[in-house]
């Protein structure tokens, strides 16, 4: 696939799009981002680590910018950053792990497991959204590394079960929202990391568009959390995801 100037202002529409959805919702980015590469002709080997390299700028930047506006609270003694040092540890073990996988399988079944994952996220955001759950240290361990590990395989898959498991578990949103951010930026370091050790040759050409459309996205959508909480944005994101997993796994099978 060549980067033709109508596909640079694509990626960064695109970009611009899920980043927003992302930055205001926790969810969203690689869900969305990695189904469209693929289904404009790109292997996942090929887009995932421009996708992680991105984030990890993107996820620092936009956890600052939570914390200016005080939809999160990361003083060292408060909720949000203990949860936060947990999911980034699992995000570390799980992250890296499914790197080392994903290098090492054929890009066929990665393509499915992307649609089969921005599927089933989008119908886990649509169904739970309005539920809570008992919170407990063990189920943010279990979220941590599994969103983790979908985020290592496939570029996505991280914030929708991050977030929403918070959600779930009884953190307040804008908190969840933020914590993912963070948590999401070591996950995707992790992963770039084995993936520039077990990769010798990374087509970074998508990283200029994807990083450009991302940081223009993240100052309006914190001031949105700021003003809203966000409801119908994770039906519009449950819908969007689901949309975008039935047509990747279309075209791949």
């Amino acid at each position: 696939m060549e980067f033709s100037v109508s596909v640079i202002i694509l990626i960064i529409f695109v970009s611009f799009i899920a980043q927003f959805l992302n930055t205001a919702l926790g969810e969203g980015f690689g869900t969305i981002v990695v189904p469209v590469f693929i289904l404009l002709g790109f292997n996942p080997i090929q887009i995932v680590p421009s996708l992680l390299f991105v984030q990890v700028f993107t996820g620092i930047l936009s956890a600052i910018f939570h914390q200016r506006c005080g939809n999160v609270d990361f003083s060292i003694d408060g909720e949000s950053f203990k949860v936060a040092l947990v999911l980034t540890f699992f995000s570390i073990v799980g992250g890296g792990s499914a790197a080392f996988l994903a290098v090492n399988i054929s890009q066929f079944f990665v393509k499915i497991y992307v649609g089969l994952i921005a599927f089933l996220m989008g119908i886990l955001v649509l169904v739970f959204k309005e539920k809570r759950i008992g919170f407990s240290w063990l189920k943010i361990n279990f979220l941590g590394f599994f969103a983790s590990f979908n985020k290592g395989i496939s570029g996505g898959g991280y914030g929708p079960i991050i977030t929403s498991g918070q959600i779930l578990s009884g953190l307040d949103s804008k908190s969840s929202v933020s914590i993912s951010s963070f948590t999401e930026a070591i996950t995707c370091l992790v992963a770039l990391l084995v993936y520039l050790l077990k990769v010798q040759v990374i087509d970074f050409m998508p990283v200029l568009p994807l990083l450009f459309g991302s940081i223009l996205a993240i100052p309006f959508a914190v001031r949105m959390v700021q003003r809203s909480d966000g409801k119908k944005h994770v039906i519009a994101i449950g819908v969007i995801t689901v949309f975008l997993g039935l047509a990747t796994l279309i075209k791949v099978l």
